[in-house]
Formats: structure tokens, sequence, C-alpha cells
């Protein structure tokens, strides 16, 4: 069997035993009240275990060294900060895909930001920035990445991002997080190693914990009720829940925030080109879509696993849709 092959299947693994697993353990949570007391921080173990644990056993099943798969070269301090500066001019595209994919669900918004209400801010950082930025760039830009790669260059950048998007499990986050694993998987070529990618996920996640953080102090300081503040996020998007100048007004918004995500990208692409060159690997970069193999990457594992994800996702937008119709 090829290793496109093994590792789709290994997704499939993975979808299977995550969603099995989050529903089961949700069917118990509701009937056994001690499972549902246990701090949200178990459930966030939990599933960040549900995709390392299948991953680590496929090395180890397959005898693959995780070197092999983890590029783990040492980068340097200007390439740290290159790399959070590169990330934060990427951060407006990512505000906008947030916001036009708001306009028709925005669960994953809305359960983060419940989750992330009233923590610790320390054990926030530890479980929602720095283990999900370890775990997922070990699968997706590790053992998926590093794999698909190997047959042809663009199109296990355009997969892996793809299948990073399809794990988030709802319409939401999906949209911009396929956008954010393309940017993670060209990072890690423009430096040739993971810790690049961690750091650039681990940036991201920890500015979600930091807004989270100060914006309850916000609210009290503009003397807004953070309840009244909550009642933008909705079930259903903002499309159903808004009226017509509202929409219109919130789409004026995504245009504002459009034109500035044009000139922060292109300022992202400048940062990313030096960063290429300080690592020495521009010229690397710019052949890397040269030559590979006719080896195909979608099998029908993979298929399944991604057709079982966007029912999940579908029947979760419909929800939202009945609740509030």
């Amino acid at each position: 069997m090829s290793q496109n092959k093994s590792v789709n299947r290994l997704f499939l693994v993975v979808v299977v035993i995550y969603i099995g697993v989050s529903f089961g353990f949700s069917l118990l949570s509701a009937n056994i009240p001690v499972l549902a007391e246990l701090p949200i921080y178990c459930s966030l173990l939990l599933s960040q275990a549900l995709v390392f644990v299948p991953c680590f056993l496929y090395c180890r099943g397959k005898n693959i060294k995780i070197r092999e798969l983890i590029p783990y070269r040492r980068i340097s301090f200007i390439t740290i900060i290159l790399v959070v500066i590169c990330t934060y001019l990427m951060y407006p595209l990512i505000v906008v895909l947030n916001a036009v994919s708001m306009l028709f669900s925005n669960s994953g918004t809305a359960s983060v930001s419940e989750l992330m209400q009233s923590q610790n801010f320390i054990l926030n950082t530890l479980f929602m920035a720095l283990l999900p930025a370890c775990v997922e760039e070990f699968m997706f830009r590790g053992v998926l990445f590093q794999t698909y790669k190997k047959s042809k260059m663009l199109p296990a950048i355009l997969l892996s991002g793809f299948l990073f998007g399809c794990m988030h499990m709802n319409l939401n986050q999906f949209i911009y997080a396929f956008a954010l694993g393309v940017y993670l998987a060209f990072l890690v070529e423009a430096t040739g190693s993971v810790f690049s990618s961690m750091l650039a996920h681990f940036t991201l996640n920890f500015t979600s914990v930091l807004m989270t953080f100060f914006l309850p102090k916000l609210y009290d300081t503009l003397g807004i009720s953070q309840s009244e503040a909550m009642q933008q996020i909705e079930p259903g998007g903002y499309a159903a829940t808004m009226e017509n100048a509202q929409l219109a007004g919130f789409l004026i918004g995504i245009l504002f925030w459009g034109v500035i995500a044009l000139g922060a990208t292109c300022a992202a692409v400048g940062m990313y080109i030096a960063i290429c060159k300080i690592n020495g690997r521009w010229g690397y970069v710019k052949k890397m879509f040269q030559g590979g193999t006719k080896e195909r990457l979608f099998s029908i594992p993979l298929v399944l696993g991604i057709a079982i994800i966007f029912a999940f996702m579908g029947f979760s937008v419909y929800l939202e849709w009945i609740a509030v119709s």
C-alpha cells in the first residue's frame, strides 16, 4: 500500500474516532453527573489525544521515525520575530474569512468563546493555544503534509490545509482554517522546520485567548453588559438574526476589512519572501512546485472521511437554522 493511501486511512480513522468518542462522551455526560462536572480542560485534552494518539500509533505501526515526518530544524531568533509579524499580517484575511462564514453559521466562534469565558488564563494558554499548536501541527504539517508532498507539492499544500479545515468540524472555522492550513504549510517549507508553523499556530490561538480575557474588561469599561455583547453571537449566523440594515452594515464591514486584508496579505507575502531568504530557502521555494510523481493523493478512505465531516457540518448548520426559524 502506498504512503498516501496509508495516511488517508489514518485520516478516516481519526475522523471516526473523534466524532464517535466525542458523541459518546456527550451522551455519557448527559447521564452521568460526574462527567458533566469535569473541568473543560479534560475534554480539551481528550480532543487533542484523539488526534495525537492515532498519529503516534500510525508512526509506530509503520516503523516510521517521528523525525522523518517532523522537520524540526532549529529556527533563528530573527525568524521567530518575522514569523510572528507575518502571521499577524495574515490576521485580517482570517478575520474576513471568519466574518463571511458567520453569515451562515457561527457555532464554532460562539462555542469557543463560551468555553474560554471565566476560565483560567494560564490554563487557557496551555490547553487552547499551546497544546493544539503542537498536536495539530504534528498531524497536518507533519504526518499528512510531509507524506503528500512526496507526490506533488502544491496539491499536498492545498489538501493538507483543506483537511485541517475539515477537522475543525464546523463551517464557521472550516473556511479560515483552510486558508490558515495553506499558510502554515508554506511556512514549513520557508524555514524547513515545523517549529515555525507551531509558532504561527500558537500566535493565532494565543491572540484569541488574549482577546477573550480582555474583552469582558473592555465591555465593563464601556458600560456594555456581556450578555448584550453576546447577543450578536446567536445560532444560525448573522444572516439569520440581523435586520436588513444591520446585515448591510455587516457586509460593508466585511468589504472594509477586505481592503485591509488585501494590503496586509501583500505585505505578508513580502515578509514570507524575507523569511525564505533568511533561512537560505528562497531558491528551493521558487522551484518546489516542479517535479513530483503521478501518485494520486485521493483514495476512497479520504473521500469517505471528508464526506462524514461535511455531513456532520451540514447537520450542525441545519440544527442552527431550525433553532432560529
